[in-house]
């Protein structure tokens, strides 16, 4: 199954970036909806957080806390949620996640099914119009609620209406790498330690409702709430579709499909990372992490779920005679990886 490079540099990482960037978006919109109603239930009760400590480990654990630093030293009352959503001042914003899908679609316009389009185009409409800003400020949960339901939407089309070849393998590992990477930052987020057990269940409650998983959990687990049964169902599932571990299993076969290795065996650095993480998570479980400490385990788990995305790009994306051309023999990750977000910057001027 193995492509031209030519195709697989230009068109792969159109596709594979605009799945990622709904994806990101999907999820940005279930985090800030249950935040919001986590907010609001504990002001409600009368023993909330002030607004700002209540947002920062969210900004933390979308790694987006220095930018919203950087343009509000002084945070007022819901400047935190605009700035997730609908400030084009940030480039992970929903609001510039789906202007960036919608460019990287409109780059592989012939690449796409007519539907696709349309249901990116609608929801790039949504969040860019007076309609969608009036829509956030009479109803939050309806607002993030469009969102998702366009996301799955397009997923769902994606499904039932592109040819399967490299283009639908690309936007697949895209929304799969995005999923997995999300999830774990979902269990990353940390209000503090709250000795109020019933607290603390609600708000790892809102954390499986952001998922999408609070049923798939009563199922397995009935219905008290245990930090290591959540961590058992979105780490290291094997059925739930948005564990980390299905995610980089469904992820590791894509890669095999586009490179035609068998599996088991590697062919290059994006499947050497995703096989070792893979066999990581299905040998370890909830005593090892607890053990170790959740956020200490996420952290490691994110920079191996970088480093694949990472390897991605250097892999089907920059060709070996521009890593040459641009950064030499011993040029860094870190020059390439600067060098792709330019590419992507360049493609929304």
């Amino acid at each position: 199954m193995n492509a031209p490079p030519t195709l697989l540099s230009r068109v792969a990482d159109h596709q594979y970036w605009m799945s990622r960037q709904i994806e990101r978006a999907e999820n940005l919109a279930r985090l800030v909806r249950v935040s919001e109603e986590m907010l609001l239930d504990d002001e409600t009760l009368g023993s909330g957080p002030a607004q700002e400590e209540y947002w920062t480990p969210v900004l933390r654990a979308t790694a987006m806390e220095s930018s919203f630093r950087a343009l509000h030293p002084s945070p007022g009352r819901g400047d935190a949620a605009r700035f997730l959503t609908l400030d084009p001042r940030n480039p992970d914003s929903i609001l510039s996640c789906v202007r960036q899908a919608r460019e990287n679609a409109r780059s592989v316009r012939d690449k796409i099914s007519d539907e696709m389009w349309s249901e990116l185009n609608a929801l790039h409409m949504l969040v860019g119009s007076q309609e969608g800003i009036d829509l956030l400020a009479r109803s939050p949960h309806a607002f993030y609620e469009r969102v998702i339901g366009s996301s799955m939407m397009f997923d769902g089309i994606t499904e039932a209406t592109l040819t399967r070849d490299e283009g639908w393998n690309f936007l697949r590992l895209g929304r799969l790498l995005e999923r997995g990477d999300m999830t774990s930052r979902f269990l990353d987020i940390r209000f503090g330690d709250d000795p109020d057990d019933a607290r603390a269940s609600l708000r790892w409650g809102a954390i499986l409702r952001a998922c999408s998983a609070h049923a798939s959990y009563r199922r397995l687990y009935g219905g008290e709430i245990a930090v290591a049964n959540v961590v058992d169902l979105l780490v290291f599932s094997n059925e739930f579709p948005r564990s980390v571990r299905h995610c980089l299993r469904r992820a590791d076969q894509v890669l095999h499909d586009i490179s035609g290795t068998a599996t088991g065996r590697y062919s290059n650095a994006c499947e050497k990372i995703t096989g070792a993480l893979l066999a990581r998570l299905s040998f370890s479980g909830p005593a090892e992490v607890m053990s170790r400490g959740l956020h200490d385990y996420i952290d490691e788990l994110q920079v191996q779920l970088n480093a694949a995305g990472q390897a991605v790009f250097e892999t089907y994306v920059l060709l070996p005679g521009e890593v040459d051309r641009r950064f030499g023999r011993l040029g860094s990750g870190d020059q390439a990886s600067q060098w792709h977000r330019e590419q992507q910057q360049q493609q929304q001027q």
